[in-house]
């Protein structure tokens, strides 16, 4: 176990900065998720309209609102993981910083 502060702040930083980069990586996982799902219920309902207009049988739901549920999702999850991968992007970054002030000064004999 290090008994110095400059490592455990070295070590704090670090574990700070993963989890922050995950967070981030999550969010933007979700959001690019939902905008799948909302491409797909595009092209689905567009297919189904160039059906009807060739006066074929539709032999799918035009599925409406994709947008809507895109947007509620950013706006939850996105932003509370935004904020907190932000937040612990920078409290990584300040505690590798202040791991310096900390550290030993070797000097040459």
């Amino acid at each position: 176990m290090p008994d110095d502060v400059a490592t455990w702040l070295k070590i704090i930083g670090a574990v700070s900065t993963a989890v922050g980069s995950i967070l981030l990586a999550w969010r933007v996982k979700e959001i690019l998720k939902w905008v799948v799902y909302c491409l797909v219920a595009h092209e689905q309902s567009l297919e189904q309209v160039r059906r009807l207009l060739s006066n074929q049988q539709q032999t799918e739901p035009m599925v409406g609102g994709g947008t809507k549920h895109l947007l509620d999702i950013e706006s939850r999850l996105g932003v509370a993981l935004l904020v907190t991968g932000f937040i612990f992007l920078a409290l990584g970054m300040l505690a590798t910083a202040a791991s310096f002030f900390f550290g030993q000064s070797v000097t040459n004999v």
